[in-house]
């Protein structure tokens, strides 16, 4: 009879252990705006936080915003070409990143780090997903345009971005 009053014991701390785990993945999840299979998902996405992106961590970058049409036109970081979540999905979209990966290339003879955004992280980390069978360079702008807005005003977008972009980027397009 001592041995099972151990086991039980065991048994309920493990039970315990698992109920803390899951709840604390999904309050994370909840205070980082997704779900908890995609924020689980996150940790093996590549990302650039703010401060480095805007220390220049990165050479030759490329923006591509994965919102809405409507989110786009309301604001975006720079030059960022759009490139939605849905085309993504849709396959289509692959394609238009794929075209602007090699038109860069063909200008500036090396690959660029493409800067997948959205409003928080969450559609970015869906790309990235979508989209690391490309085997393109991709990372995920941590906190989105929400973050990026908090540090640099919309004037001061092409100020900033003229440091740390790729060179050309504005001529180009996903067309």
């Amino acid at each position: 009879m001592s041995e099972a009053k151990p086991n039980a014991l065991v048994g309920f701390l493990v039970i315990l252990l698992a109920i803390f785990g899951v709840s604390s993945a999904t309050l994370a999840a909840v205070l980082n705006h997704m779900d908890t299979p995609r924020f689980i998902a996150s940790f093996s996405t590549k990302k650039v936080t703010l401060p480095e992106f805007l220390e220049g961590k990165l050479k030759s970058a490329i923006l591509i915003d994965v919102r809405s049409p409507e989110e786009y036109a309301e604001d975006r970081i720079g030059n960022s070409l759009l490139v939605p979540l849905t085309d993504i999905q849709a396959g289509f979209g692959v394609q238009q990143i794929r075209v602007i990966a090699q038109r860069y290339i063909q200008n500036n003879h090396t690959q660029p780090i493409i800067v997948l955004y959205c409003t928080r992280g969450m559609r970015a980390v869906k790309a990235y997903k979508e989209l690391r069978k490309t085997r393109l360079n991709f990372v995920v702008l941590e906190g989105g345009i929400k973050s990026w807005r908090l540090a640099v005003p919309a004037s001061k977008d092409a100020e900033i971005l003229a440091q740390i972009t790729a060179p050309g980027t504005k001529i180009i397009t996903g067309n």
